[in-house]
């Protein structure tokens, strides 16, 4: 790592530009490259580094683009485990060699465990685009698989009418949202898939309903924009929900959750179409990320007119 985080800031935005161009003119290898490499990242991960945020980590120090992640402190989870999280943006490198390509990340992921070491971090994480050289790398250093998912991303349609609901549903008014968290958060249940945080088992089952609980009364008391719960007057409950988060010129779905007695009755379609209206004006494209083997769910994205994309890895490294 560099003492002056100006110095370190250049690299990296050099470093990132110069690997964008690369993707533009030849072309990416297949499920190695961010497609979210453009200026915006750029520009915010070259300032998170400028402010001592975030710590560019390299195989050649002369050479940045054959080998960098960006290592971040990631306040949030810290706050909610109780001890010191970090994550890892990248690896960026151009190198074709599939044996080079796994050294480097392997070096990659030993300067990032001693990162975690002298921060006293005790979880590092890792969310990239499948490569076996890329995998292979991070998995000998001690990294486990936590999740396989998939992204997909779409512009928001325009013209979007008011949402026809059936009879004895309504939208709850974002006013009243964060009144009634509680009662929202507890009647969806358990929404995610299983009792893990992905599906690290570390944690455990207790500390992810913690953890996801505590996501949905964040947005519900204002850190989505917007959030979006459907209710039945009938029996006085929450039957799902959904909440966006805008980041620049893109909208990402955080959260899409629909209660377990009323799934499969079409009501995530008409979650996400009262989504769409929310966002009209606004020009985002929306993106959203789920498991693989969430099928209802890739489906009800798809039928939105969402493309899939390359898929997401994510990795787990406990420190002791």
């Amino acid at each position: 790592m560099l003492n002056n985080d100006l110095q370190a800031a250049r690299i990296v935005a050099g470093t990132l530009t110069l690997l964008a161009r690369e993707i533009h003119e030849v072309g990416p290898p297949v499920d190695l490259w961010n497609p979210e490499l453009g200026p915006g990242f750029i520009r915010d991960t070259a300032a998170r580094v400028g402010r001592g945020e975030a710590h560019p980590l390299w195989v050649e120090e002369r050479h940045p683009a054959r080998g960098l992640v960006i290592y971040a402190p990631s306040p949030w989870e810290s706050d909610f485990f109780g001890f010191g999280c970090a994550r890892l943006l990248g690896p960026f490198l151009v190198v074709e060699d599939q044996r080079d390509r796994e050294e480097r990340v392997r070096k990659l992921a030993r300067l990032s465990v001693a990162a975690g070491r002298t921060a006293d971090h005790r979880l590092i994480t890792v969310k990239t685009f499948h490569d076996p050289a890329v995998l292979r790398g991070f998995l000998a250093e001690g990294f486990e698989l936590a999740e396989i998912g998939a992204s997909l991303s779409g512009p928001v349609p325009e013209g979007c009418g008011p949402v026809s609901l059936p009879s004895g549903f309504q939208f709850l008014s974002t006013d009243d949202l964060p009144d009634m968290l509680e009662e929202i958060v507890e009647g969806l249940g358990d929404f995610f898939y299983d009792g893990h945080f992905r599906h690290d088992p570390t944690p455990g089952p207790e500390e992810a309903r913690r953890l996801w609980s505590r996501v949905a009364k964040a947005d519900l008391s204002g850190g989505a924009e917007p959030a979006v719960a459907l209710w039945d007057r009938g029996k006085d409950r929450p039957a799902g929900l959904a909440t966006v988060h805008k980041e620049g010129q893109e909208a990402r779905l955080n959260i899409l959750a629909v209660a377990p007695a009323y799934r499969g009755r079409g009501l995530g379609q008409l979650i996400m179409a009262e989504v769409f209206r929310r966002l009209q004006g606004w020009g985002a494209v929306l993106k959203v990320e789920t498991a693989s083997y969430n099928l209802p769910a890739l489906a009800l994205y798809r039928g939105l007119g969402l493309r899939q994309t390359a898929p997401l890895v994510a990795l787990h490294r406990h420190l002791s």
